[in-house]
């Protein structure tokens, strides 16, 4: 039997770039900050730093997507 592993990066890329959509579509109410901090609860100690680098790098990515969506006129 193989055990799985989680890759802590991907997690929190994908966590990231979920929590900056809905800080943006609740207008802020949902802090992505807030988020992040109710998921590494749940992220063990030793890969707390790739979580919450990918989270921020997940961050980043739906920031410059929003950004160039904008900035070419395509539907929000």
């Amino acid at each position: 039997m193989t055990k799985e592993t989680i890759d802590y990066y991907k997690a929190g890329y994908v966590d990231g770039y979920a929590a900056a959509q809905i800080e943006m579509l609740t207008l802020g109410t949902n802090r992505a900050d807030d988020i992040r901090k109710q998921r590494l609860l749940k992220v063990p100690e030793i890969s707390k730093d790739d979580y919450s680098l990918g989270f921020l790098d997940g961050q980043n990515e739906y920031q410059d997507d929003y950004s160039m969506n904008a900035a070419f006129g395509f539907d929000l």
